[in-house]
């Protein structure tokens, strides 16, 4: 006795859509099909089971016993195996990165080369965690900052710093030598170790200059804002915060020479993430565009 052949799923899917919207044109719009397509496929399955599964009518359509009777196995069915499928081979049309940086890093340095690498890997995502924040699982891959890596030979070195100073174009035309930042509000960041006295040490008698206005900030991303609101100036980490300053207009201060800073931004890759090929490209990929600015 040959076993009973199992109707085309294609047909299954058509009929359960039809079903429940009782309508062969919002079945196809769910489906993208037609509504003659979706004609086409209940007349096929009707076909093969000989027996009519609908009462149709000029507007709509609606069950005969038999497609009532027929519909609960089918729809079981039907989500039965999508839910086996997705559970056994789930799809992974979008692979993610995760990546953990400071804040600074987060707002300036990486979005235009993140943006560049997700072009140009248009089935990868990259998740940027900002450094210190809290998280359940370790990151693929961190920037860091390191005063005491002094040398150019880590593997995942990104690039050294200096300190510039900034502020807003008509302000920065106005300095024509170091006394002319008298008078402005001098931004430090805390946590860098180069500091406004470290610049105006340069220039004898200036640091005793009683009318200076030093304060100390949080973050370079929050001395740069003031700095766009205000008659200020602040001493920054370059190129870390370059595209930062070029985004809130703001210009870079020739007159003051920068200063070199201490400690170097590198890139590191957990090993107990194994070696998915599309984490190195990304780590290859911020390497070279850090040698290439």
């Amino acid at each position: 006795m040959q076993p009973h052949r199992i109707p085309s799923l294609n047909w299954l899917r058509v009929f359960d859509a039809a079903a429940r919207h009782q309508s062969f044109a919002s079945a196809g719009r769910e489906l993208n099909m037609s509504a003659a397509a979706v004609s086409q496929q209940i007349l096929a399955l009707e076909t093969y089971l000989k027996k009519p599964l609908f009462l149709r009518s000029a507007n709509k359509v609606r069950l005969r016993q038999e497609g009532n009777e027929f519909l609960p196995t089918v729809q079981v069915s039907l989500r039965a195996i999508e839910a086996k499928s997705a559970a056994l081979f789930p799809r992974r049309d979008v692979e993610r990165v995760s990546l953990v940086a400071s804040q600074l890093m987060a707002m300036s340095w990486l979005p235009r080369r993140l943006c560049e690498f997700e072009k140009n890997h248009p089935s990868v995502r990259v998740d940027v965690i900002i450094e210190d924040s809290q998280r359940h699982r370790e990151p693929d891959l961190a920037i860091r900052f390191d005063y005491a890596m002094s040398t150019r030979e880590h593997p995942g070195w990104l690039m050294g710093i200096s300190h510039v100073v900034v502020g807003q174009p008509q302000d920065v035309e106005r300095i024509t030598s170091a006394n002319d930042v008298v008078g402005f509000k001098l931004l430090d960041v805390r946590s860098h170790a180069v500091g406004w006295n470290t610049l105006l040490a340069r220039y004898p008698g200036l640091s005793d200059e009683p009318s200076l206005m030093v304060e100390s900030v949080d973050m370079t991303p929050l001395a740069l804002m003031m700095v766009k609101e205000s008659s200020a100036l602040a001493l920054v980490p370059w190129p870390a915060s370059q595209n930062l300053v070029k985004a809130l207009g703001l210009s870079v201060c020739t007159v003051l020479p920068a200063i070199s800073g201490l400690g170097n931004y590198y890139i590191e890759q957990f090993s107990g993430h194994g070696v998915r090929p599309v984490i190195r490209t990304l780590f290859e990929a911020l390497r070279q565009s850090s040698r290439n600015s």
